[in-house]
C-alpha cells in the first residue's frame, strides 16, 4: 500500500510539473544531485558550498565563455539553449554559440528572458547574486562555474562532469591540464628568489587593474617562476598607480589583450603591434627594465585563466625562463588541446610577439 501511495504521488507530481511547463511533455522528474561550487577568497583560501541540479539537465543556459567552452569539450554543447551575448558577439567560438540566442550580458542577463526559454540550469560565472536569487525563487536551479580561478578549474571541470554524467571524459580533460601545470611547477620549483623575474600583470579591462592573490592569475605567475609584484596588495584585483609600478620596476610586463585584439576570429597582428607600442610607452612603464629589456607581451585570457591556460601557462613560463622550456612549444601544446578536446584545428592570434 505505502508503495502505491509513493508511485501515485510521483504521477501526481509530475502532471503539475507538466502543467506547469517545467517539464516536457513524456518527461519523467529528472534526478537531482548535489555538487560544489567552488569561490577563492583574497587570501588564496578555498571556499565552497553545495547546490542541487538536475543531473543530467536538458535546457541548459550558459552566461560565460569559460563554462560555454568547458561544455564543448565534455561533449554536450546541444544542451545549451542560450548564452550570454559577449561569448555570442565577442568570442564567438565554440561554434554552438553562434546557433542559440542570448539573454544579455553574463553580470546582468535578462531574468525575463531566461524564465521564458524554462531552462533546467543555468550555469554563470558572474552573475549579480540579486538575479541569480530571483532566477532561484522562480525555481530554476543555478550552478556556478567560474573557469577562470585556476586553483580550481580542474574541480569545477569535474563538477561538470557529475552533472551532465560525462565523468571520465572530465577526468581525462582535467588530468591533462593538471599535467601542463606539473611540468610546468617541477621546472621552477628550484629557483631562488635571485632567479626569479618581477612581473607586472595588467588586465585588459582597464590601465593600472592588476592581479593578486584570489586572481586567476596570480598562480600562473608563481607556477611559472615569477614573481607578482601586487603580490600584496590584500585584494584579487587591485587598481594600482603608474608611480607604484615604476617603483617596483617590474623586470616582466603581460598585458591581458581583449576579444578584439586576439583570439578566435582575429588574423593578424596590427591591432597588438599598436597596443604594445601605447603599453611600452605609457607613463610608469616606460623606464622600467621589461620596456629596456623588451620583455612586455601581450596575450588572450581564453588561453590563460581559464580552460585553455595549460597552453597559455606554456607562453608565460617561456618568457620568464627561456632556458628552462626551450624544448616546449606552447603553441603545439595548445594545438593539442584542440584536437584533442575540441575536435578541431586551431586558428586565430593567441599572443604577441609569438617569439
Amino acid at each position: 500500500m505505502r508503495r502505491y501511495w509513493m508511485v501515485l504521488w510521483a504521477v501526481v507530481l509530475a502532471a503539475v510539473l507538466l502543467a506547469a511547463g517545467v517539464l516536457p511533455a513524456g518527461a519523467a522528474p529528472q534526478k537531482r544531485i548535489t555538487v560544489a561550487e567552488y569561490f577563492v577568497a583574497p587570501n588564496g583560501k578555498i571556499e565552497k558550498k553545495t547546490v542541487r541540479v538536475p543531473c543530467p539537465p536538458n535546457r541548459v543556459v550558459v552566461l560565460g565563455a569559460y563554462p560555454a567552452e568547458m561544455l564543448k569539450a565534455l561533449g554536450v554543447e546541444k544542451a545549451v539553449i542560450a548564452v550570454d551575448e559577449s561569448t555570442k558577439n565577442k568570442t564567438q567560438w565554440p561554434g554552438y554559440v553562434l546557433e542559440v540566442p542570448d539573454v544579455g550580458s553574463s553580470f546582468t542577463p535578462s531574468v525575463e528572458k531566461i524564465v521564458a526559454l524554462k531552462p533546467g540550469l543555468v550555469i554563470e560565472a558572474f552573475m549579480r547574486p540579486e538575479l541569480r536569487s530571483q532566477l532561484t525563487r522562480a525555481g530554476i536551479p543555478v550552478l556556478r562555474i567560474y573557469g577562470y580561478k585556476t586553483e580550481v578549474i580542474t574541480r569545477e571541470i569535474r563538477t561538470l562532469g557529475l552533472v551532465f554524467n560525462r565523468q571520465e571524459r572530465a577526468d581525462a580533460y582535467a588530468a591533462y591540464i593538471e599535467k601542463q601545470w606539473r611540468t610546468v611547477q617541477e621546472r621552477t620549483k628550484e629557483l631562488s628568489s635571485r632567479q626569479k623575474p618581477k612581473v607586472y600583470w595588467e588586465y585588459s579591462t582597464g590601465d593600472w587593474r592588476t592581479g593578486g592573490p584570489g586572481s586567476g592569475l596570480h598562480p600562473l605567475i608563481e607556477w611559472a617562476g615569477g614573481i607578482n609584484i601586487a603580490a600584496d596588495q590584500g585584494l584579487a584585483n587591485p587598481v594600482v598607480s603608474p608611480e607604484w609600478v615604476a617603483a617596483k620596476n617590474p623586470d616582466v610586463i603581460i598585458k591581458y589583450a581583449g576579444r578584439e585584439y586576439a583570439g578566435w576570429t582575429v588574423s593578424d597582428t596590427k591591432k597588438l603591434e599598436e597596443l604594445r607600442r601605447q603599453l611600452m610607452s605609457r607613463p610608469g612603464l616606460k623606464n622600467t627594465n621589461a620596456v629596456k629589456h623588451g620583455r612586455v607581451y601581450l596575450i588572450s585570457d581564453l588561453i590563460t585563466c581559464a580552460p585553455r591556460g595549460a597552453a597559455g601557462e606554456y607562453y608565460v613560463a617561456k618568457w620568464l625562463h627561456p632556458e628552462l622550456f626551450k624544448d616546449i612549444g606552447p603553441e603545439a601544446v595548445h594545438r593539442e588541446m584542440f584536437n584533442k578536446f575540441y575536435g578541431e584545428e586551431l586558428r586565430g592570434v593567441w599572443v604577441y610577439p609569438s617569439k
